[in-house]
């Protein structure tokens, strides 16, 4: 038996406390019977007295014999009391502990921007009041604790003996003296490198286990970067029956922020080229908002491109293409960035950077055709013209004296295989078989497929390509051949030529300097008349153009230019022989733009030699134990691309280890790349090289780390479902800015934390128990007496 002794009582036992303290008291025994002897004990005496007072005289009345009863019973009770040798215990007690812990770690330096409504202008004034800058989440935390309005700290340690710690890597006590705690929080920065919250409150529950606190207030944003959480630890703080009073600092929304990512861009190209550096952006907190993505050389602010980009929805990537014709030859580090918006969290993730290489190179063109039409016309006058265009030109069909008289023509086509494979690309327009030889085909064919010659195939009324159905050039075409009708039509209704989206993707068709520029331009041109009708493509052939009204076999528009690759090279399929009607309504300027841009496209390998390049990437240097590792091998030639979707093995090495095996599969942003997901990863260091495909040089590799703590601004929201989990489990309560004044009045009262123990006091032999033993022994006398009942 025990209980707090009212200081109104204190005077009774001699006893005085100072301000603050208390005095708990226990009653104590020597009986050593058990409680159910004991019992029965009582139940005899009760049974006994009560028997005995039955059996006296009847004149007395009922009321007397239960008073009589009372007293004989009382005087038994106080005996057994001094047999027992009752005695009083007396503990000196302080005030209940209460803990404030403080989240000083560098994600409480982040700015959440107070809102403008009375409580935002209220934070506002506070934080102007106590002369505090800027409104991150630690001065938050300094108005709640600091400010005169609340006076928290005040009060606290009015009722509590008050223990405050500091919290990052490890939690750290504060001054016990108030003035002193007062000027250590005020100065308080936000440099913890980690955030162990969990951890942080196990040590000081441990710390406290002699005098566990009435509870424990976390002002934090919840962010664990290592260890337990608090969500986690909050169990381990019930069972020791500590509630966790959490205040909750910081936004719980996804931080602010435009990230430009994953930049991709040749590496090599010609001058006047199109050139797209395409990337990823992802945005939170900016959804539907425009921003302005450049393009300017790292020596030159003045932009070079630039375009207007709408961000999509919160964390959901979007690929942006900023297109650009570099005009001067050399090697050029270019710089692409996207607008900083208000309120950013971060800067340094809105600019990326990628070296290029601009050469000026002719390309080395064959154009072969059987007989001459308004496509061979048109176009070879063109590219003769053309500076960057070494063109020779075989006319199957002309006069033995025409190649004499025209400079670019030839004879024939070359016989030898050394011969034709001195070209970059082949024009394949209207062309004879009963012109070219089997071995002459075949090399055709090793031009394109061992060598990686670009090739256009343009489809004509009289041999191209039905004429080639069965020789060793049919399987360079994108096109089904037993699919096209035998009699080519005759001349349609006119129609505009309608590029899909991969199509105003490919640099070869991006006529304008713009996305938006280069679909008008494409609206813009002049109507077609004649096509041939190709209505099944191979499966990896790629559609470039279709017609605006006509379906294929398998339901979608009518495909009208294709490409697919064979083997080391690409091969670039027309449907119609009509382009030369480009010039029309603009001249030859988008004519030639559109053929000179695909001869270019198509003779890349020139640039990049016999070299079989890739580059093997992650998507960060350092990452997270548990947090998976994306890895992308894009081959910078796309033509020395696997076949198969799932050609590419990445071997992942970890030092002391064993190896792990990766397959990549090809992505859609394009057929040179092939991207994959590491998961499960460890602690350590990384080497990823390519196993398969296999490279005559060194083979692609890349390296990375995965650390166990994490860096501190992975995560910048409030973590409130962990704060609200802690509360939940430990039976207390999660607050947020808003509802943090009501805290003081939910805080328990808490147990007093004993501080001495005192002298112990007799009972059983104490006067007053003498007294109350003689006064109902004389008691019970004297009304016998008076009832005649001695």
């Amino acid at each position: 038996m025990s209980g707090i002794l009212p200081h109104g009582l204190e005077w009774l036992f001699s006893l005085e406390s100072e301000s603050g303290e208390g005095t708990t008291w226990a009653l104590e025994n020597a009986w050593r019977w058990p409680p159910w002897v004991t019992l029965l004990l009582l139940l005899f005496c009760v049974a006994w007295v009560a028997y005995f007072y039955s059996r006296e005289s009847a004149t007395v009345s009922r009321g007397a014999k239960t008073l009589l009863a009372l007293l004989r019973l009382a005087s038994i009770l106080l005996v057994l009391f001094m047999i027992a040798e009752f005695l009083i215990t007396f503990e000196r007690t302080g005030l209940p502990v209460m803990v404030v812990m403080i989240d000083d770690s560098a994600s409480m330096g982040i700015v959440d921007r107070p809102a403008n409504n009375p409580l935002g202008r209220q934070v506002a004034d506070r934080l102007t009041r106590l002369k505090l800058d800027e409104p991150t989440r630690l001065n938050l935390a300094k108005t709640l604790l600091l400010n005169d309005d609340t006076h928290w700290l005040e009060s606290l340690a009015r009722h509590y003996q008050l223990k405050v710690y500091c919290l990052s890597t490890a939690a750290r006590a504060r001054s016990a003296e108030l003035a002193t705690l007062v000027a250590e929080l005020r100065n308080a920065e936000p440099e913890g490198t980690a955030s162990r919250l969990g951890d942080g409150l196990r040590r000081v529950l441990g710390d406290l286990r002699g005098s566990p606190p009435a509870a424990v207030i976390v002002l934090t944003d919840g962010i664990t970067t290592d260890g337990e959480t608090l969500g986690q630890a909050a169990v381990y703080a019930r069972r020791k029956g500590v509630p966790l009073y959490a205040i909750g600092l910081g936004s719980p929304e996804p931080v602010r922020d435009v990230e430009l990512s994953d930049l991709l861009v040749d590496e090599l190209v010609f001058v006047d080229d199109v050139v797209n550096f395409q990337a990823t952006l992802t945005a939170t907190g900016f959804a539907g908002q425009q921003v302005t993505l450049s393009l300017h050389d790292q020596n030159d602010e003045q932009p070079l491109a630039q375009r207007q980009v709408t961000l999509a929805g919160d964390g959901q990537p979007l690929t942006v293409r900023l297109p650009y014709r570099p005009s001067r030859e050399g090697q050029f580090e270019y710089v692409v960035s996207v607008t900083t918006l208000p309120d950013e969290a971060r800067e340094d993730n809105n600019v990326a950077r990628r070296a290029v290489t601009v050469r000026k190179e002719k390309v080395r063109v064959l154009f072969v055709q059987a007989y001459p039409n308004y496509e061979y016309h048109y176009l070879k006058n063109m590219l003769e013209r053309d500076p960057t265009i070494e063109l020779e030109s075989v006319l199957q069909e002309a006069d033995l004296e025409y190649a004499a008289i025209d400079q670019s023509a030839r004879a024939v086509f070359p016989v030898r295989r050394d011969e034709l494979f001195a070209y970059d690309v082949l024009l394949f327009g209207d062309v004879n078989p009963d012109f070219l030889s089997a071995s002459v085909m075949r090399n055709v064919r090793d031009f394109v497929v061992a060598k990686g010659g670009g090739m256009v195939v343009m489809a004509g009324p009289a041999y191209t390509p039905q004429a080639f159905h069965g020789t060793p050039i049919e399987p360079l075409f994108p096109v089904v051949l037993d699919d096209i009708p035998a009699t080519p039509p005759t001349a349609s209704e006119p129609f505009q030529l309608t590029p899909t989206d991969l199509g105003l993707a490919t640099p070869a068709m991006q006529l304008g300097d713009t996305s938006d520029e280069t679909l008008a331009l494409w609206q813009s041109l002049a109507p077609l008349y004649w096509y041939l009708e190709t209505p099944r493509l191979k499966p990896a052939a790629r559609v470039l153009a279709v017609h605006p009204e006509r379906k294929a076999l398998a339901g979608g528009p009518l495909p009208l230019v294709s490409m697919h690759y064979v083997g080391a090279g690409k091969v670039l399929f027309h449907a119609t022989d009509e382009t030369w009607r480009w010039r029309f309504r603009l001249g030859d300027v988008l004519f030639a733009r559109y053929w000179v841009q695909t001869i270019r496209y198509l003779a890349r390998s020139k640039l990049l030699g016999d070299q079989q390049l890739a580059e093997l990437t992650v998507d960060r240097r350092e990452y997270r134990r548990g947090e998976p590792v994306r890895v992308r091998l894009r081959f910078l030639d796309d033509r020395q691309a696997p076949a198969t979707d799932d050609g590419v093995m990445v071997v992942v090495d970890r030092h002391g280890d064993r190896s792990r095996r990766l397959p990549l599969r090809r992505s859609a942003s394009g057929r040179g790349i092939f991207e994959g997901v590491l998961t499960d990863v460890r602690e350590g260091r990384y080497h990823a090289w390519v196993a398969r495909p296999q490279f005559e040089n060194r083979a692609p590799s890349a390296n990375f780390v995965v650390a166990v703590a994490p860096h501190e601004f992975q995560q910048v929201q409030m973590d409130a479902r962990d704060l609200g989990l802690a509360a939940e489990r430990s039976r207390g309560k999660f607050y947020t800015l808003a509802t943090a004044p009501q805290l003081l009045d939910d805080l328990p009262a808490g147990r007093p934390v004993p501080v001495e123990s005192l002298p112990p006091r007799r009972l059983w032999n104490h006067s007053l128990v003498l007294g109350l033993l003689l006064a109902s022994l004389i008691g019970e006398w004297i009304l016998r007496k008076r009832k005649a009942l001695l």
